[in-house]
């Protein structure tokens, strides 16, 4: 799990800011996803992981359900078939037999990845599909519900159909809480607080760099009242990051220690910049 800090946001501000500010480099806008797959490409390989095996434990006993309830739905259909206004619950039942389809096999998909112990990261798209057809399928079985309560003189044939398209709709709900914030279900809590980090670690970090780059002309003009003879291309490309970052904190985040900013930056320059990096930006921001 990632635990998310302000030195992390402003680690992760710098490198976006030094890698949008390079020359013939892509517009800022261009590069966000794949900067992020880049920042975050450990921690969302093992959270995918963590959410493929998640998905394979809750489906375990789901075969043998939805077998059962195709030997029920088959046994029933003839019956259906000549029945009196039962077309709807044919439909509701084709339906549902069909999602029920897409959801096994995409749990077969997700099993065979992980049997093939391949050192590629679980892709997003396969789980996102999986828990997109989990969600479809949750929707068919409440439709079925509406549309058998529509029908009591059939409550007592559809009984045992009903039984395991229950047991089949509690797994769903375990299933869709791997990825739902708002779920209640603790097994998954874990997982959803990662994906939660996650997101907020790149939306503040989003933030933060929109921020300084609406005010860079004015940063630059603060750094240019203290640096002789100032222009950012005459700046190492990595303490001119640090110097926008630091500046704009001093400027415009008012909640933020003066202190505080002088230290981060320093500590920053320190793992990313050369050996005259931290001395050189202590003394600009000291004299700002």
């Amino acid at each position: 799990m990632i635990m998310l800090k302000r030195r992390n946001i402003r680690e992760a501000a710098i490198q976006f800011l030094y890698l949008a500010d390079l020359e013939d480099g892509p517009e800022a806008a261009d590069m966000e996803d794949a900067f992020w797959q880049m920042i975050q490409e450990s921690s969302l390989k093992k959270l995918n992981l963590a959410k493929a095996k998640a998905i394979l434990h809750v489906a375990q006993g789901r075969n043998g359900r939805v077998i059962k309830l195709n030997e029920l739905t088959s046994a029933i259909q003839p019956e259906l078939a000549t029945g009196s206004g039962t077309k709807d619950l044919i439909e509701a039942l084709k339906e549902l037999a069909a999602q029920e389809e897409k959801l096994s096999s995409h749990i077969e998909a997700l099993r065979s990845f992980l049997q093939n112990k391949s050192d590629n990261p679980v892709p997003d798209q396969m789980i996102q599909d999986a828990m997109d057809v989990n969600h479809s399928l949750i929707q068919a079985r409440s439709s079925w519900d509406e549309t058998s309560s529509d029908h009591p003189d059939w409550a007592v044939k559809l009984e045992a159909i009903n039984a395991t398209i229950a047991h089949l709709t509690r797994s769903s709900q375990r299933f869709a809480s791997i990825d739902d914030p708002e779920s209640t279900i603790v097994d998954f809590a874990h997982l959803r607080t990662s994906s939660s980090e996650l997101s907020t670690f790149r939306r503040e970090t989003q933030e933060l760099v929109a921020h300084i780059l609406q005010h860079k002309e004015e940063i630059d003009a603060s750094l240019a009242s203290v640096i002789e003879n100032y222009a950012p291309q005459r700046v190492d490309p990595v303490d001119r990051a640090i110097l926008r970052l630091a500046t704009y904190e001093l400027r415009m985040a008012d909640d933020i220690p003066r202190a505080v900013t002088i230290n981060e930056a320093i500590e920053i320059a320190k793992k990313f910049g050369t050996n005259e990096s931290a001395r050189f930006i202590n003394g600009v921001l000291d004299a700002l």
